[in-house]
């Protein structure tokens, strides 16, 4: 045992198991050791391997089954008592798909990959060259016990594993209130408080979903948007700050109209709703100030079912009542006389080749919502085309779109005989949203 910590321990595990034995503890591979703790604590590793020549070159016994381990972090605390199931010593290039998917990080080819890459370099370090029939020596186990963690101490361990992201610390601090049900004030004032095993394996996997990309917003399943708490989902994209400017943009333009108390009826299109965000913003913004004298209502469209659904689960959510969402590919299933005061939308604008959708959180996001043919054109083209029916004389379109298809959006709306076209810029001085008017 290398400290008094892991001994005891180990030894009150003993005790309550009525076990009577010896327990080796280690830590995985320096680099990695947190992190391949992680996936054991969230029920997603249940095997390890090594080169057999590492155990010759150091004089260690190679393993047994029935022996057990503890696994330590890598600040040398216990993580986990684990208890060797099976060994079988194999070449690397006979090790089954099986035992591959059940070290849990990732598939075969990932694994062959990642083992690979780490054998040639610590092999390296002894004088032995890799190769693909080096002998493996592959232990599966069981876990039988997760060591206790508190929030303070679970905090500081996923933000190690955190330490490259911009947001560590609040990212940590997010899952544990998302698991827990707490509020940060109460984590942070009781840091001591200890999670169950149960909570430490959910928290896990929580933490390793973070660590492979996934937005924290698909894993908290939802995102502030304007004064809203919208659920989210893999249907939908994810609610981003650049869609508040076109939501301020609309707010400001309805407000000229309706504050002539003259306007007593007032109709919003939003095209593609998603989760709902602009439509629900709008609706409640312009409800809260014009309703004493003006009958708002807003129509939110989508073509994917679930993301109506969704939309409709975040109406009630947020207790908005002026609201009708329903599927329909763009104006599609419209009547032909709904006539609105403005329309807006959020479109797919991405090119399909470009670079950025293989990066960040847009990864995990439906294609369906973020491309469009065209150059990423297809789509605001198209509804710049077949607006006009839908909008009554004097009303506006807002179409987000990238940050560098500003002027080609102004052509398209000039092209199409529209008037007072504008391009408004986001928080990062970049075009974002172009609007036009129907005269």
């Amino acid at each position: 045992m290398k400290n008094k910590k892991i001994q005891t321990y180990w030894q009150q595990h003993c005790q309550r198991n009525n076990i009577v034995a010896e327990a080796e503890s280690w830590t995985f591979a320096e680099e990695y050791a947190d992190y391949l703790l992680a996936l054991v604590l969230a029920g997603q590793k249940t095997a390890t391997c090594a080169a057999k020549a590492s155990y010759l070159h150091d004089q260690d016994p190679l393993p047994s089954a029935g022996e057990f381990k503890i696994i330590l972090d890598s600040r040398q605390q216990p993580g986990a008592i684990i208890k060797l199931s099976s060994v079988e010593e194999l070449p690397m290039n006979q090790v089954s798909e099986a035992f591959a998917l059940a070290e849990g990080e990732g598939d075969y080819a990932t694994w062959y990959r990642v083992h690979q890459d780490y054998f040639t370099r610590s092999l390296s370090e002894i004088g032995i060259t890799f190769s693909d029939d080096l002998t493996l020596v592959c232990e599966r186990f069981e876990v039988l016990d997760l060591a206790s963690l508190s929030y303070e101490q679970w905090l500081d361990f996923a933000r190690r594993l955190l330490q490259h992201h911009d947001c560590a610390k609040l990212e940590a601090l997010m899952l544990l209130q998302h698991l827990s049900g707490k509020s940060r004030s109460f984590i942070l004032a009781f840091g001591e408080t200890l999670l169950s095993g149960v909570e430490i394996q959910q928290l896990s996997a929580l933490l390793l979903r973070r660590l492979q990309g996934e937005p924290m917003a698909y894993i908290l399943g939802e995102r502030e948007f304007w004064n809203l708490t919208l659920k989210v989902s893999e249907h939908t994209l994810i609610p981003r700050p650049d869609t508040e400017i076109l939501v301020e943009k609309a707010l400001e333009l309805a407000a000229e109209q309706m504050a002539q108390h003259t306007v007593k009826t007032y109709r919003i299109l939003d095209l593609g709703t998603g989760t709902g965000a602009i439509a629900l913003a709008l609706a409640k913004t312009l409800q809260q100030q014009f309703s004493s004298h003006c009958n708002i209502h807003v129509t939110g469209l989508d073509k994917i079912p679930q993301a109506v659904e969704l939309a409709k689960e975040n109406q009630q959510l947020n207790g908005i009542e002026n609201v009708t969402f329903l599927v329909s590919d763009w104006f599609s299933e419209l009547a032909p006389e709904s006539q609105f005061d403005m329309i807006v939308s959020n479109p797919p604008y991405i090119d399909q080749a470009d670079p950025h959708l293989a990066r960040g959180d847009v990864r995990f996001e439906p294609l369906t919502a973020l491309v469009a043919e065209q150059q990423g054109l297809a789509d605001l083209n198209q509804i710049i085309q077949q607006a006009n029916p839908y909008l009554r004389p004097g009303g506006w379109l807002l179409l987000e779109h990238g940050w560098q298809q500003g002027q080609q959006v102004r052509s398209l709306f000039t092209k199409n005989a529209w008037q007072q076209v504008e391009t408004v810029k986001d928080y990062a001085d970049n075009d974002r949203v172009t609007l036009a008017q129907l005269v």
